[in-house]
């Protein structure tokens, strides 16, 4: 009997202390984590891709401000976070459209924290609302998606965001890939050999056909200026360019063309983009057609005339609409006019969409905007080391305050 009376009153004192837990301030904490806005919204969220026939709401996702913004430059009341299909001037609301390629995260160590880099830094100094386009495959969709989650709360920016399943994008430029991967791959199953890396040059048919402008650029770069700064470059386009990209600051180009330089002794291909800053012969630097790729006026008002050791495609700008348009371009990117140049400067390249930019540069000049190297200032020195020693600062140089560091050749580019 003492015993059963024990049981009893272990029991009556058990559900007395469950009851007062249930009330606790503890656990009311842990019922307000569950069912933060965060994960509400998150919950909410319909995972779609970028589909033509699809039809999205777009999903807002709303943080709260916090008092003392990290950068100490900003002070908005809220961040909106929302991922929908592209629609030109309308739910999104911007025009300011950033393309980045995001695959193969688990074959790529230094990926992940690449892309959390150049978020961080993106959104640090941007003044504008932004749409992110994210070319990710399966294995990396999910890590991206929640860098840019975590990104955006942090900075309490408004962006949009539209997700793209890499094959698909491949299968509408099939016809691209196959014309030039024999010519601007080292070897099969490099890392540019796969079509990932002609991606640019067909973009104008992936995305949606009202989008009229978007920059293509690598994950490895690091702003350190508003990329409305950069969007800006389009007003300069002259009315037939198409595409915006900065210089080689690396002999690759001058490596690759070694055979066309012999023969051609007086070209400018493959020299370094300021002549002044490797000795060249006299003849070198007469006035050709070519030379009048690019040129600047200096201090005392004469005009700089620069040579041209290639184009660089870790910042892509295009103008799609242009682009569409352009009767010349669905020409040049045809198998048989791309093997025409490549045979033409006995090219071999390995680089992918960047060797077709620097032959189309070369052959069809009129077509690229020369963006300044501050805004594609790559850090790679590995020719350094690999032969050409004696003049490869002659290429390196870059004048100006720099506005994009691009990190290639796994470099850490500074924050």
């Amino acid at each position: 009997m003492g015993m059963n009376k024990a049981l009893l009153v272990f029991i009556v004192a058990s559900g007395f202390l469950l009851f007062i837990y249930a009330n606790s301030s503890v656990f009311n904490r842990h019922l307000v984590q569950k069912d933060t806005p965060e994960r509400l919204a998150a919950a909410a969220t319909l995972v779609h891709h970028n589909h033509p026939h699809q039809q999205h709401k777009p999903h807002e996702k709303k943080y709260r401000n916090r008092t003392g913004n990290e950068d100490g430059s900003f002070d908005l009341s809220e961040s909106k976070l929302k991922r929908v299909k592209y629609v030109s001037k309308g739910s999104n609301d911007t025009e300011y459209n950033i393309f980045l390629i995001y695959t193969k995260e688990s074959q790529n160590l230094i990926l992940h924290s690449q892309l959390e880099l150049f978020l961080r830094s993106l959104l640090k100094y941007s003044t504008i609302d932004l749409h992110l386009h994210i070319i990710t495959d399966e294995q990396s969709e999910r890590s991206a998606e929640e860098l840019i989650k975590q990104q955006i709360e942090r900075f309490r920016r408004t962006a949009f965001y539209t997700l793209y399943d890499v094959r698909d994008c491949a299968e509408k430029i099939s016809d691209i890939v196959h014309g030039m991967m024999p010519l601007f791959n080292y070897r099969s199953g490099s890392y540019y050999s796969d079509a990932l890396f002609l991606l640019s040059l067909g973009l104008h048919r992936i995305v949606d056909r009202n989008m009229r402008r978007a920059i293509l650029i690598d994950c490895d770069v690091v702003f350190r200026a508003s990329v409305k700064k950069l969007f800006d470059q389009f007003e300069l386009f002259a009315p037939d360019q198409l595409f915006g990209l900065a210089p080689e600051l690396t002999p690759v180009y001058r490596h690759v063309l070694s055979q066309y330089r012999m023969n051609n002794p007086q070209t400018i291909f493959g020299s370094p983009y300021y002549l002044d800053k490797l000795a060249l012969p006299t003849d070198v630097l007469s006035p050709s057609s070519h030379d009048a790729v690019h040129s600047k006026k200096t201090s005392v008002g004469e005009k700089r005339r620069h040579g041209y050791p290639g184009l660089n495609s870790g910042v892509v700008m295009l103008h799609l609409d242009r682009i569409r348009r352009s009767r010349l371009y669905e020409e040049i990117i045809k198998e048989s006019t791309v093997k025409n140049m490549a045979d033409k400067y006995s090219f071999q390249g390995h680089l992918g969409d960047q060797d077709f930019y620097t032959l189309m540069g070369f052959e069809f000049p009129g077509l690229i905007y020369r963006l300044d190297c501050v805004w594609n200032r790559q850090l790679c020195t590995w020719w350094r080391e690999h032969g050409y020693s004696d003049i490869f600062d002659s290429y390196f140089y870059c004048e100006g305050t720099v506005k994009i560091y691009h990190g290639n050749c796994n470099t850490r580019a500074p924050e």
